[in-house]
């Protein structure tokens, strides 16, 4: 018990030094500053996933070698360079279903997927609807995204550094004092448990037939037949904690 003691009066001594590093004794404003940014896709990645299952390994693997030449083809013709197709190596497995609670081997699955990087997004429609015709691949998925995140964020979140000065200088104005200094800034809260997971609230979203996704956005293929797929702007957002000390 004793031990035990010591040991919570240890993490308490700890938790308040952390405390006092992030928020000071002096008059302080604590604010959160949010920025957002409108941002048009640059590239779009399509994935096409080519499974087959035989009770022979060799003819599962031959079928899908001939639906990757085949893909490898179409692609070819819409003019995209050979090092924006990607392929996996082929994964091997036997493929068991449970019918009546007894396991029934299929024979051997064979799986390869295929990204495919599009940097033309006026072509979207017509590869899409290429490989959908060609019958290469069950599944295609698409994610939109732009050619340097990193950058993007790092503007988006000078200006949620700005939005948080802003609102402090109004708040310090309204009760006639003076921004002094910056004590601290975060991407962490700082008041709350989740400064303990860590996770900077930075995303890029854009548009989905769904919803809003973080970061990328996917959505099923082909496009909707009543018209061609218009793709949306993606939104680029921060939020920073920062405190001021006033005067």
């Amino acid at each position: 018990m004793y031990r035990l003691k010591k040991y919570l009066f240890f993490l308490f001594l700890v938790s308040c030094s952390a405390w006092s590093d992030v928020i000071p004794n002096a008059p302080h404003i604590y604010v959160e500053g949010y920025a957002e940014q409108r941002v048009k896709p640059e590239i779009i990645v399509i994935s096409a996933y080519l499974r087959h299952t035989d009770k022979d390994a060799s003819v599962a693997k031959s079928e899908v070698d001939r639906r990757s030449v085949e893909l490898f083809e179409v692609v070819k013709k819409m003019g995209i360079a050979q090092e924006d197709i990607r392929a996996t190596p082929l994964r091997i497995a036997p493929h068991n279903e449970y019918k009546n609670g007894e396991e029934i081997n299929l024979g051997t699955r064979v799986v390869r997927s295929i990204d495919i990087t599009l940097r033309d997004l006026s072509l979207y429609n017509e590869l899409n609807q290429s490989l959908v015709d060609a019958g290469v691949s069950e599944t295609l998925d698409a994610e939109v995204k732009v050619e340097n995140p990193r950058e993007i964020k790092k503007q988006v979140l000078f200006e949620a550094l700005k939005n948080a000065r802003q609102k402090a200088e109004q708040l310090a104005e309204l009760n006639g004092k003076k921004i002094k200094d910056v004590y601290s800034i975060s991407e962490f809260k700082t008041r709350d448990e989740s400064v303990y997971d860590l996770i900077p609230s930075q995303e890029i979203y854009g548009q989905s037939s769904s919803e809003l996704a973080g970061v990328s956005v996917r959505f099923r293929a082909p496009p909707p037949q009543s018209g061609l797929f218009e793709i949306g702007e993606m939104t680029a957002s921060a939020t920073v904690y920062v405190v001021f000390t006033i005067q």
